[in-house]
């Protein structure tokens, strides 16, 4: 059963595939994307701290506007951004950090980012700070509604004539209107043989016998075995 219809859907794809027509071609348009330098504002930044001393790892999530704790680290976040859908996932937080427990150390205020956490780092030896990323519901700056993206009109849309195919539709008329013949209109066969003359042997003739009286010539060297 299964090797019967294995062979119909066989049957049916190539009856399919070997149709006389050919599609016109169709523009397709792009995938919309957002900008690549567009940011999506976010009402939770997800921060993750490192104590160096014992290596716990805590993650905080801190709303946009408030702040929190963890040991003698203050942080308080001003603003969270994240790149909107269809573009790689990063995220940018803007944090104040403060270490009440060392108050020889400036606190730390500006950007840090998730891709990239070695361009602003907060100098701590005894926290390490982390962006995971960012949370929460969609504030501004807002990036709005993906673009509109246009279908291209193509100028040509005829299909290009294959080569092959079906021998009859492509074959030139002849000069009464129907096909060319592949072989001459005749029932005769067709000679094997030149048609003057007996069949041709494929045995090379003996070769003549010189006049008596004189002897057989030598025979002629084999420059092969020279």
């Amino acid at each position: 059963m299964m090797v019967k219809r294995s062979f119909s859907v066989g049957m049916v794809l190539l009856m399919v595939g070997a149709a006389p027509w050919a599609q016109a071609a169709v523009g397709v348009a792009p995938p919309a994307m957002y900008p690549a330098d567009l940011w999506q504002g976010r009402t939770q930044a997800v921060i993750r701290v490192l104590n160096r001393l014992d290596a716990h790892i805590e993650t905080l999530t801190v709303p946009v506007g408030g702040s929190a704790t963890y040991g003698t680290l203050s942080v308080a976040v001003e603003a969270c951004v994240s790149r909107p859908e269809t573009l790689p996932a990063d995220a940018g937080v803007l944090l104040h950090l403060r270490d009440t427990g060392d108050s020889a150390r400036a606190p730390f205020d500006g950007w840090m980012l998730q891709n990239e956490p070695s361009v602003a780092t907060y100098g701590s030896p005894l926290y390490d700070v982390r962006v995971v990323s960012c949370a929460g519901d969609k504030v501004a700056p807002d990036a709005g509604p993906l673009p509109a993206i246009k279908t291209p009109q193509l100028t040509d849309t005829n299909a290009p004539e294959e080569e092959g195919g079906d021998d009859q539709s492509h074959s030139p008329p002849s000069s009464e209107g129907g096909p060319v013949p592949l072989a001459p209109d005749t029932h005769s066969p067709i000679p094997l043989a030149p048609p003057s003359g007996g069949a041709q042997s494929l045995v090379p003739s003996a070769p003549q016998a010189p006049p008596s009286g004189q002897p057989l010539p030598p025979p002629e060297a084999d420059p092969g075995l020279e």
